[in-house]
């Protein structure tokens, strides 16, 4: 439980660290758009998907304008030419006509006269019908709007009577006006119709409808496939930046220093990889994919609107700021909740791991419904944090949308003000309703963006704080090469705290190693054996003092070239999930068949190994879960060998095998250490016997040094160790039975009870 509750411990102060560092509150964080450049190294890719993006989406709103030609069709007895026609011509008359239906049939009349226009002093106003004679209405448009540029055209206009034409009505009026050049909207209409047959829309209305809707289908289908390829090239390109950021993520991690492990502990980290990461690159295609596609789309169907009428959309636009403030309210509290769920992910995996390494003893203790009530109020922390982030996604799509079915209203009131005033048709109208309508789906489909875009941003403020952590080699790393050990190996006045620590692991060390020389390492349990040899593998460096190779201060050195003189056996064997092959040839892939059966052989682990089925290929599962624990101690011995360091370290090498297995391995041990620099940490004094020095630590501390006979007749401490260990190997008598002789010279007090040796010695170099 203690192993548990310090896990938990280190996780929480986690999520207290988090919480106290200062956030962004904009959308796109400086560290999400860092992780913008992964996916832009493929710009060619993202490239391809914007230009796609850009044609389904001008595609789109072609096909969206398709609607007014079917409208026309059905709904205005004018037709689709005949009101292309109508517009043109009143832009360039400046004043408005229509075709009317009179009591004595249809008439062409004016509609509307602007107060500057240069007829309206010359009598021209509203009702007047136009004598289109010898053409009829439709022709007499026609012409208007074919009419070259600056041409003075002339007409003839008589004033109305009672809706119809008096047989006493007044001569006809004579007017003359310079017609305008068309304007580009009237052009591009003009144009647009003009690739119809007029005599096919005129003639059938039916083969026109369907005429026009073929050509709206084959649009939609050719924009659809330009959409599909936009999401296909955008994807490829995000995933593949995904992989450039785990691998870098994995990188340095790799090379993160042992202080920021044992600060913060791994289960963080694996959240990290997994789900934060998942994070990024679900706003990444959101932020690359619907926020380019969506905007791009909004912007044609927004560019239709103006073309149809500019006055209504840039009053629809009055909106903008009210959604403009949405997005920013409710994206920073979605920011800010997935940034504790994903912190509470990781405590969730870090419990949850540690109990399935842990099963043994859970089971043992019957302790799973413990685990399962922990478990259970876990999942609801993550739960209320996993609530809060729905409900803010949840709000924000309904928030959007009515403020855009407000704006479409006002707009369709607007609208529908002017059908009354026959300022506009049926048709217009329902084409520009239509228009304004479609602008919801991209704001409804950009506020899913938004918050999956903050989502990542929340994931990429957590990555990148691994990233910019300095690796261990640019933050402690010297630049000095490393020779083989010449001389020797010394701990001058060394004091090391761990972070977080209350007390010293070790304090004022004073040792020195000779090369060449098999140094043993006993002590009680934290004496600060194990601590001692992390300072020379420079997983941690000494806050006082400093430990020197051949005199040069280890802090000056290359952290690689240092590594690569040492070979560490662990105290818990390493195993990977992979053959035996590749865990003997771990850190040597160079090595070949018979350097790594020589190791094999010389660790004694050669003859079970050919005992396997699939002997070297064989597969040893997660944690060499196939194997016993010798047997794996074995294989990481023959990784030693195989490595072929000169200078060697074992911790604690043969504290879990058999008898067996321990005969096999102290050979191994007594093998290899022969021309090499050894240092040994061990509890068994058949493993240290043969030791040429023993450094006694207890509390921190170098309490006594020497040769194995000399420290049992004068250190107690050592006699107790010597004791205890004794009963503790398998098949030895118990402590109270243990033979005469050196072992059995016990002092009567505990081995925690004894602090130091005899008084008058000092610690020897």
């Amino acid at each position: 439980m203690t192993r548990l509750t310090t896990i938990r411990m280190d996780l929480n102060s986690i999520i207290t660290d988090d919480a106290q560092r200062a956030r962004p509150t904009r959308l796109l964080s400086t560290q999400f758009i860092r992780t913008v450049g992964y996916a832009w190294a493929y710009r060619r890719l993202l490239l391809t998907g914007f230009l796609c993006a850009l044609l389904f989406a001008a595609l789109h709103a072609v096909s969206l304008a398709g609607v007014l030609p079917v409208l026309k069709l059905i709904l205005d007895e004018e037709g689709l030419h005949g009101w292309v026609d109508r517009t043109a011509a009143c832009n360039r008359l400046g004043f408005e006509v229509e075709i009317a239906r009179r009591a004595d049939g249809t008439a062409l009349t004016v509609r509307s006269v602007p107060a500057g226009h240069a007829l309206a002093s010359a009598g021209l106003s509203p009702g007047d019908v136009i004598d289109p004679a010898p053409a009829t209405p439709a022709e007499w448009l026609a012409e208007v709007a074919s009419k070259p540029a600056g041409e003075v055209f002339e007409f003839k206009t008589r004033p109305a009577a009672g809706g119809s034409v008096a047989p006493d009505a007044p001569a006809l009026i004579r007017h003359a006006v310079a017609l305008k050049a068309p304007d580009l909207k009237e052009s591009l209409k003009h144009r647009l119709v003009g690739l119809v047959d007029r005599q096919t829309l005129e003639g059938d209305r039916f083969k026109a409808l369907v005429v026009i809707l073929a050509i709206v289908c084959v649009v939609a289908v050719i924009a659809n496939v330009f959409r599909f390829l936009a999401e296909v090239f955008v994807s490829d390109a995000v995933l593949k930046g995904m992989i450039r950021l785990r691998a870098q993520l994995y990188d340095c991690v790799l090379q993160l220093p042992m202080s920021y492990f044992a600060a913060k502990g791994t289960a963080d980290l694996v959240t990290q990889f997994v789900q934060d990461i998942q994070e990024i690159q679900r706003g990444l295609l959101a932020f690359f994919g619907k926020l380019v596609t969506e905007p791009l789309k909004a912007g044609f169907i927004l560019a239709l609107a103006f073309f149809l009428d500019a006055r209504l959309t840039l009053a629809m636009l009055v909106i903008l700021p009210a959604a403009g403030a949405v997005f920013w309210a409710i994206g920073r509290q979605a920011r800010r909740a997935n940034r504790k769920l994903l912190q509470q992910y990781g405590v969730m995996i870090g419990g949850f791991s540690t109990v399935l390494s842990a099963i043994d003893v859970v089971k043992a203790y019957t302790t799973e419904a413990f685990e399962r009530r922990r478990l259970d109020e876990l999942d609801r922390r993550m739960f209320k944090h996993q609530l809060r982030l729905a409900a803010l996604q949840a709000a924000l799509p309904p928030a959007l949308e009515v403020l855009a079915v407000i704006g479409v209203s006002i707009a369709s009131v607007w609208l529908g003000s002017r059908v009354l005033d026959r300022q506009l048709n049926v048709s217009e109208f329902m084409q520009l309703a239509v228009v304004l309508g479609m602008l919801l789906d991209p704001i409804r489909k950009v506020a899913d963006v938004y918050t999956r875009i903050s989502r990542g941003s929340a994931g990429a403020d957590r990555i990148f704080r691994v990233l910019d952590t300095p690796p261990e080699e640019r933050e402690r790393g010297g630049d000095r090469d490393v020779a083989a050990l010449r001389d020797r190996i010394e701990l001058e006045g060394v004091t090391f705290t761990y972070p977080n620590a209350a007390s010293p692991a070790l304090s004022d060390v004073n040792l020195t190693i000779r090369r060449g020389e098999c140094v043993a390492l006993v002590g009680p349990n934290g004496s600060g054996k194990t601590t001692l040899v992390n300072l020379l593998l420079r997983f941690y460096d000494p806050q006082r003092g400093g430990v020197r190779y051949d005199g040069a201060d280890l802090r000056t050195l290359k952290l690689d070239a240092l590594r690569r003189r040492m070979s560490l056996v662990t105290q818990k064997s390493i195993i990977f999930d992979g053959t035996i092959r590749e865990n003997i040839a771990y850190g040597r892939e160079d090595a070949s068949d018979e350097q790594i059966r020589d190791a094999a052989r010389r660790a004694y682990a050669d003859e079970f190994i050919r005992a396997r089925r699939d002997g070297y290929e064989e597969r040893v599962g997660e944690g060499g879960i196939m194997l016993s624990g010798g047997q794996r101690q074995r294989l990481v011995i023959a990784r030693a060998i195989l490595r072929n360091a000169p200078i060697l370290i074992f911790d604690e090498a043969t504290s879990q095998v058999d008898t067996e297995s321990d005969e096999k391995i102290h050979r191994a041990i007594r093998e290899l250490a022969r021309d090499r620099t050894t240092i040994l940490i061990a509890h068994r004094p058949s493993t240290f016997r043969f030791a040429d020095r023993i450094v006694v630590l207890d509390g921190g501390r170098v309490v006594d040094a020497g040769g194995f006979d000399e420290l049992a007749d004068r250190c107690a401490l050592f006699r107790s160790l010597c004791a205890g260990a004794e009963s503790d190997v398998p098949g030895n008598p118990p402590a109270a039975e243990a033979p005469s002789g050196v072992l059995s010279s016990r002092t009567s007090r505990p081995p925690s009870a004894v602090v130091a040796c005899e008084p008058d010695r000092e610690p020897l170099r």
